[in-house]
């Protein structure tokens, strides 16, 4: 059995003004399922970054203290799986990694065909990974680390754009790995599908971490087990603000074909499906980003027909990537550019400092948008979107990476928003705490056809 991982008094900061970590001290039990929770932005991240050797090597200062991994090797996911990938498709990224470590090409054509299994991507090996969905990539980026065969994998929310299959599927792959000697430890913001295979579970909590006696473990991880869903279907009479009329969506095979849908004006419509039926190619349709046949209507006016100038005064997309948002480099002059955008007077100046404050981002006004962690990203993204006051927002997966409370917040600022400007919105959602009580309708994408359902 190898030593414990150790983490000593450690202290970190990005700079002398943001002090994020301070004299931190936990171990953790090799061979053991971890698990770390706490608040967007309480430095779970920056501590995995810390372990993997990324921090202070690239970014920030440990201002004392030390990190012992106890002798294992060690890889890391990162949040957005994206942004770690070298290579063009999943099969050159792995055999990248693998030539890296110095393996024959016997022996990595045996761990690329184990990986391949063991994460279930063998469709997706020679798939360009730009155009694949984020759960496909965080999959992906798995079975990177599995074929890389450390003893320490460390997972940052691992699980954020998955779909809810999918992430069950990859929990018990995680188990598994357990079960075969690693050591796992990931964080997460949502609970569900933990309970009974976590073994350690520790809370982040201003600049401490505690870790959870087992029945205080358990009550956490129940908290988020997963609850039925009910919904109303739309009326056929009800104005609508785009009609899809015998639409075929491709990139490479077919996404969609589509006889007859309405998409509702002034209503929430929760979008959902499997990773990679192409809810976000959808989107992208809607948006003019992606050709489409058929007919796809936005007001009467074919959107392949608008100008792009004035099509997007009226409909706009909220990335799943919150960094593919942002074109300025603080936070203070994101604000200043969708200020001086703003089509609506709900917003006020009075209105936006309220919501910096709610959601923790008013200390951050001259930070750098990209040192943010992922879900500082993701509250300002959207906020910055809903500020543009559009008449149609497309948003693609708004609570990944936050925390409950962050989520309700998010959740209201949407739907104070939205019932204020009368906002046409669609939400690509894997997460529907939360959302299902907001939305109106269910809209499931699934074997390329589009439906309302109840549930």
């Amino acid at each position: 059995m190898n030593a414990e991982i150790s983490i000593q008094h450690l202290s970190f900061e990005y700079d002398e003004h943001h002090p994020l970590l301070s004299d931190l001290s936990l171990t953790f039990t090799p061979g053991a399922f971890s698990l770390l929770i706490g608040p967007t932005g309480c430095g779970k991240s920056t501590l995995l970054k810390i372990m993997a050797g990324l921090y202070p090597k690239y970014g920030g200062k440990i201002t004392q203290g030390q990190v012992d991994l106890g002798g294992l090797s060690q890889a890391m996911m990162f949040q957005d799986a994206g942004e770690q990938f070298t290579m063009a498709t999943p099969r050159e990224e792995i055999i990248f990694s693998l030539e890296n470590l110095g393996l024959s090409r016997g022996q990595y054509e045996a761990r690329l065909q184990r990986a391949t299994d063991f994460a279930q991507i063998g469709q997706l090996l020679d798939q360009k990974i730009a155009t694949m969905s984020g759960g496909e990539q965080q999959r992906v980026a798995l079975a990177v680390l599995v074929a890389m065969d450390v003893d320490l994998l460390l997972l940052d929310e691992p699980f954020a754009s998955v779909d809810p299959q999918a992430r069950s599927f990859l929990v018990d792959k995680l188990v598994q790995l357990k079960q075969q000697g690693k050591t796992i430890i990931l964080t997460d913001h949502v609970f569900t599908d933990y309970l009974g295979k976590v073994d350690q579970l520790y809370r982040f909590d201003q600049q401490t971490v505690r870790q959870l006696p087992d029945q205080e473990r358990d009550a956490v991880l129940a908290q988020d087990q997963t609850v039925p869903l009910a919904f109303a279907l739309p009326r056929g009479s009800d104005p609508a603000a785009f009609v899809l009329t015998d639409v075929e969506l491709r990139t490479g095979r077919l996404l969609l074909k589509q006889d007859q849908l309405k998409l509702y004006q002034g209503k929430v419509t929760l979008l959902t499906g499997p990773n990679g039926v192409g809810k976000t190619s959808l989107f992208r349709a809607l948006t003019k980003l992606l050709p489409y046949s058929g007919s796809i209507c936005w007001e009467g006016k074919e959107v392949a027909k608008q100008k792009a100038r004035t099509y997007f005064l009226h409909v706009a997309q909220v990335f799943q990537k919150a960094t593919d948002q942002f074109i300025q480099i603080t936070v203070k002059d994101e604000l200043a550019i969708s200020k001086k955008l703003r089509k609506n007077d709900y917003l006020t100046d009075e209105r936006i400092d309220q919501a910096l404050a709610d959601l923790d981002l008013i200390d951050h006004l001259d930070q750098v948008v990209y040192s943010l962690s992922g879900g500082q990203k993701k509250k300002l993204q959207i906020l910055l979107m809903l500020i543009s006051g559009h008449e149609v927002l497309l948003i693609d997966e708004p609570l990944s990476g936050l925390d409950r409370q962050s989520s309700k917040q998010i959740i209201q600022l949407m739907q104070d928003s939205q019932a204020a400007m009368n906002q046409t919105i669609i939400v690509i959602s894997h997460q529907f705490h939360g959302l299902s009580d907001w939305c109106d309708y269910h809209l499931r994408l699934d074997q390329q056809r589009l439906q309302y359902v109840t549930d």
